[in-house]
């Protein structure tokens, strides 16, 4: 009967993540490929930008918003500093999770001032899997509370 349970909890994440679309932001062509490839097969629809001001405009094209955004923070054109604190003092953006990937020190990643999860890079994938189930169901959580409290 555990088995049955374990077999189901993985078949409605994997059903959950189908609808799930992340936004990948990173400078580097191969951790672009790499990620897109693994959350792909988890079943995440993902896109891919090679900077901030990349991912912004795509944000503001008129597509569906990402549920959340994987950011590297060390890019050219526009940092992830930069992308993040626009992002920040966007209304129409502001509420989609970030979770960081960054080769910096703490100290650095701090000057964020957010309250983003940091991971260190090289990535841990079982670490970024859980970390990235966790901040989409939380996020498909308060979705849920502000639809159910509209009506």
């Amino acid at each position: 009967m555990a088995l049955l349970a374990v077999v189901g909890r993985v078949q409605l994440l994997s059903m959950q993540n189908k609808r799930k679309h992340i936004l990948i932001v990173d400078d580097s062509l191969d951790n672009q490929t790499l990620l897109k490839m693994l959350l792909e097969a988890k079943g995440y629809n993902v896109d891919c930008t090679s900077n901030g001001e990349e991912a912004l405009c795509l944000l503001h094209s008129g597509t569906k918003l990402p549920d959340i955004i994987l950011l590297d923070l060390r890019m050219p054109v526009m940092d992830g500093f930069d992308f993040r604190q626009l992002q920040c003092e966007d209304p129409s953006l502001k509420h989609i999770p970030v979770i960081i990937m960054s080769g910096d020190d703490n100290t650095s990643v701090t000057k964020l001032k957010t309250n983003s999860e940091v991971l260190q890079k090289p990535l841990n994938i079982s670490t970024l899997m859980a970390t990235l189930e966790r901040n989409v169901f939380r996020n498909s959580q308060s979705e849920q509370s502000i639809h159910l409290g509209r009506h």
